[in-house]
């Protein structure tokens, strides 16, 4: 059974959103999504998820799949233009859904409904970015290596504010837990590009005392510590750079 254009779109997607090493039979997620979309098995879905990985430069694994002209196309169109991914990835998956006769069960990967359409026409929300950013970390703090996914956030290494271009760019992104985030965009912990993590002395200048010395003993553990470095979806060098030179002029 041939591949269409829109299953592959909707594959490139579960690629983006799904953890690599997640991407296995036990995925419940992936056999409702290979019903949805009129896939045999979940078997040729996880199997045409990891073909995209082959195109990865960023991705560390093995025993990928054959690909085929199409999955090359596929990845080539939409690689670095990743809101236009979940644009079309939303919009065919509500499509497969009105085509199907029955009732399938939610997905928590795909939002759906006029609220969701509305939200991606205002491009208010940066689901995809998160997500993608998340599963390329496995829901890790890239720094403490926290695991617990309701602490995790998707932090953008540029401001998104100044760089339009690249707001749903997951090379411009690191998971880091909420407390480190905040840290981060105050520029009070910068990642040099070595990959490796600075802590501002400013983290410390207004305390006094014990609240100095808890604060210090808090944070001082992970000065010059590697980050963690995802398997897909690697921070781009030049982000890392252009906000190290913003986080040393502030200090």
């Amino acid at each position: 059974m041939e591949w269409t254009r829109e299953q592959e779109i909707i594959a490139l997607y579960l690629y983006c959103m799904i953890p690599f090493n997640k991407v296995n039979n036990s995925n419940s997620k992936i056999a409702e999504m290979a019903e949805l979309i009129g896939r045999p098995n979940s078997n040729s879905l996880k199997a045409k998820i990891g073909n995209f990985g082959k195109f990865d430069t960023n991705l560390e694994a093995s025993g990928l799949g054959h690909t085929s002209h199409l999955d090359e196309e596929i990845w080539n169109e939409f690689n670095g233009n990743w809101q236009e991914l979940e644009i079309q990835a939303l919009k065919l998956i509500k499509e497969f859904q009105k085509k199907n006769l029955k009732e399938q069960p939610q997905i928590p990967y795909i939002p759906i409904g006029e609220e969701r359409e509305t939200v991606i026409k205002q491009r208010k929300n940066q689901y995809l970015f998160r997500n993608m950013v998340l599963s390329a970390y496995n829901n890790s703090c890239c720094i403490t290596r926290i695991t617990r996914p309701e602490l995790i956030e998707a932090c953008h290494i540029v401001d998104w504010k100044t760089d339009t271009q690249n707001r749903l760019n997951p090379c411009n992104g690191l998971a880091m837990n909420v407390l480190f985030h905040r840290a981060y965009d105050k520029l009070l912990i910068g990642i040099s590009p070595d990959f490796k993590v600075e802590i501002s002395n400013r983290m410390y200048d207004e305390l006094r005392g014990e609240e100095k010395e808890k604060t210090y003993s808090f944070f001082n553990p992970y000065d010059n510590i590697e980050i963690t470095l995802p398997k897909k979806f690697k921070p781009n060098i030049v982000f890392i750079e252009k906000q190290y030179e913003k986080f040393k002029n502030a200090n």
